[in-house]
């Protein structure tokens, strides 16, 4: 799927292309070519389905006011190649925590713990965890989400 900046990019150069062909200048036909390769490109970096076991745990599940919280996310690779440009985003009540993960090769396994607000009482939804993949350029990229929503039970302290 296409970014805002990928789309730009597409009909940027589309406009750029038909400019100069029509006006016969070779110039802007050579950087619209540019650009659609580009974007091109992008869409070939992030088509592949990439072969990932998700799994993510929130531990301790019930905790008192104060005390810490984290969450356990691994991530495995189950596919043929090795991936990169991965980042995991997991929502935690009303913010979003982002992750960047360092590239996967082929059979590796990737764990990493963020800590969980508990300064507030209350369940705190923990989830869904989405995982994107972007090109390196930021034109194109692939969201999917894996797993269900967990949820943080955080008590008084007694």
């Amino acid at each position: 799927m296409l970014t805002p900046l990928g789309w730009g990019t597409l009909a940027g150069s589309v406009l750029l292309y038909a400019a100069g062909y029509v006006l016969g200048y070779p110039e802007p036909v050579v950087l619209a070519t540019g650009g659609l390769l580009a974007v091109a490109l992008a869409l070939a970096w992030t088509a592949p389905r990439p072969h990932l076991e998700v799994r993510r745990e929130v531990t301790p599940v019930k905790v008192a006011r104060g005390d810490a919280a984290v969450a356990v996310l691994t991530v495995a690779n189950q596919g043929r190649r090795g991936l990169s440009g991965l980042r995991a985003r997991d929502r935690i009540g009303d913010a979003e925590h982002t992750i960047e993960l360092p590239r996967l090769p082929r059979g590796a396994v990737r764990t990493v713990s963020y800590p969980l607000p508990t300064e507030a009482r209350g369940e705190i939804p923990v989830g869904p965890l989405v995982l994107v993949r972007a090109d390196p350029f930021g034109l194109a990229r692939r969201v999917r989400a894996y797993g269900a929503p967990a949820t943080l039970l955080v008590r008084p302290r007694t």
